[in-house]
């Protein structure tokens, strides 16, 4: 993991949106990671577009960049999450199963949700 560098990118990152990436040594994006206030219920916040590299996604990488967002925005806020399959459940479940997490809910299919945690 030491040549792997964890940065903000695109515009500075507000309470309202934020982008940040994984970078290799040679610059390469391995991994990424968004975040914007939900237009539905603006005191949530929406964590979306993580993805990490299949070749690193046992290097810790997907929570490092959710507790870097977490360290951004703070843990006294909900978080609200689309999982679309095992792996995003499984990831989810088990940060939201830490002793310092948020409070972190799940959208269903009917934009309405769930605590996670």
């Amino acid at each position: 993991m030491d040549d792997i560098i964890i940065r903000w990118v695109g515009e500075t990152p507000t309470d309202a949106w934020g982008q940040l990436a994984a970078f290799t040594k040679d610059g390469s994006i391995v991994g990424q990671a968004t975040y914007k206030r939900w237009e539905h219920k603006p005191e949530f916040t929406y964590l979306s577009g993580f993805f990490v590299d299949n070749e690193y996604r046992k290097h810790g990488l997907a929570t490092d960049m959710m507790h870097k967002i977490f360290e951004r925005l703070g843990r006294n806020r909900p978080y609200m999450v689309t999982l679309s399959g095992n792996l995003d459940r499984h990831f989810m479940e088990a940060i939201a199963a830490e002793n310092d997490a948020p409070k972190l809910f799940e959208m269903l299919e009917d934009r309405s949700y769930k605590p996670m945690n």
